[in-house]
């Protein structure tokens, strides 16, 4: 059975939880942190998406994102598989390095992030790795507190405290210094829903039913530029230059939540092979 596809559309917010595989420390010097910041700082240009808010822990991390152009399915295998190349490469294994898929929570509008991002940077404090959110320096609360738009992007979580600047970091400051004492339920939450949201939001993306999503056949047409095309790769052509078309029929696959076993046996390839043509 395939995989439940993403909910994607242009503009939409993501609570990301990616962890390492078999809950190793994948991120547990302080260059591995640094190399994942780099990454997304990276990419954040060039899949245009914005981030409110992270934090880097040992053995996972939160993203809250809001994606436009680009699906949130095309940015994290480049986050992810990007890192995995450098994790293995530093520690000389092979084999993946996060525990499969991504979670990804859909985020109804802005008015949900204050205490999602609250929620995100007392995973430390959660953890008893620090006493408060101010001590921990892998999170994003450090360029809210310092006002500093970098990586972040402060300006849509504080101008909904007040739009005056001084006065809404005054809020955010006290908002995060409060101690959370419910942080299981929170997570349960957080973390266990596939949206959050007002009722009438969640059944507006329940009301889609599984057998609708776009067949492998009606994705690879889409992929090729004519009929040709599709019918050699139909037919298992390994011609070269039909190689960017598969790679575009993988993407969008995925995007729809194919497997790759799925989206292989479609065209006459393995699953394998399906993953290894996404790396030419």
């Amino acid at each position: 059975m395939g995989r439940k596809p993403r909910i994607q559309y242009y503009g939409a917010i993501y609570h990301i939880i990616q962890g390492g595989n078999n809950r190793g420390l994948v991120f547990k010097e302080e260059k591995d942190k640094l190399y994942l910041l780099e990454l997304l700082n990276e990419s954040r240009d060039i899949y245009d998406f914005k981030i409110f808010a992270y934090v880097i822990m040992d053995n996972y991390y939160h993203l809250l994102m809001r994606t436009f152009n680009i699906s949130i399915s095309r940015i994290m295998h480049n986050i992810n598989s990007k890192y995995a190349k450098y994790y293995n490469l530093k520690m000389g294994r092979r084999g993946p390095v996060f525990k499969g898929r991504y979670t990804s929570v859909l985020i109804q509008d802005e008015s949900y992030l204050l205490e999602l991002v609250r929620y995100i940077h007392n995973n430390p404090v959660a953890a008893n790795i620090c006493n408060s959110i101010e001590e921990y320096k892998w999170s994003s609360d450090i360029f809210y507190r310092m006002n500093i738009g970098n990586i972040v992007d402060i300006d849509v979580l504080l101008d909904t405290l007040s739009l005056d600047r001084k006065e809404s970091l005054t809020k955010y400051v006290e908002l995060m210094d409060q101690e959370i004492s419910n942080y299981e339920n929170l997570k349960n939450f957080y973390e266990g829903n596939g949206i959050i949201g007002s009722q009438a939001f969640i059944r507006s993306f329940e009301k889609t039913k599984k057998d609708e999503r776009t067949t492998l056949d009606e994705i690879l047409k889409r992929s090729c530029p004519t009929e040709n095309e599709f019918n050699l790769i139909k037919k298992g052509s390994r011609k070269r230059y039909l190689t960017k078309y598969k790679i575009k029929y993988i993407q969008l696959g995925r995007d729809e939540g194919y497997s790759y076993r799925q989206i292989g046996e479609n065209i006459g390839v393995s699953g394998t092979s399906t993953r290894n043509i996404l790396k030419k």
